[in-house]
């Protein structure tokens, strides 16, 4: 996932850079089976990182996984923090992802993160995430 966010407030210029240089490190030293990549420079709207396909994307990366094998998410843009509505947080804050659309559909806390991505993976799955 890499979001530069062209054209709008705290735009960024390196962060599909980002995705293309894990994309050649992986597939140089990697077996990859699947990839899905969500860049903000692709006319593909289910490329689009938005809120929602980013968590598609989530629950597409770990559909089907099984003990053996390993799965690496890379995230590369604007991270934030909101206060902690659960509690489970020491400093009171929840940090964020903040997708191409946050200002509309908003930003995507750490626990969603945890309920659609690592929760119930099969034991002996190996997730990587890189951020």
């Amino acid at each position: 996932i890499g979001i530069n966010y062209k054209g709008q407030k705290g735009e960024l210029r390196g962060c599909i850079n980002d995705v293309n240089n894990i994309k050649q490190f992986l597939t140089s030293n990697f077996k990859i089976d699947e990839m899905l990549i969500l860049t903000d420079d692709q006319s593909d709207p289910s490329k689009i990182p938005t809120r929602a396909n980013i968590l598609a994307g989530f629950r597409w990366l770990r559909n089907g996984a099984k003990a053996g094998d390993s799965l690496i998410m890379h995230y590369s843009g604007h991270g934030g923090s909101v206060k902690d509505t659960d509690g489970d947080e020491e400093d009171g804050m929840d940090e964020t992802l903040v997708p191409l659309d946050y200002q509309k559909a908003g930003q995507i806390v750490d626990d969603e993160v945890h309920d659609v991505l690592v929760r119930g993976l099969p034991k002996g799955v190996r997730l990587t995430a890189i951020m």
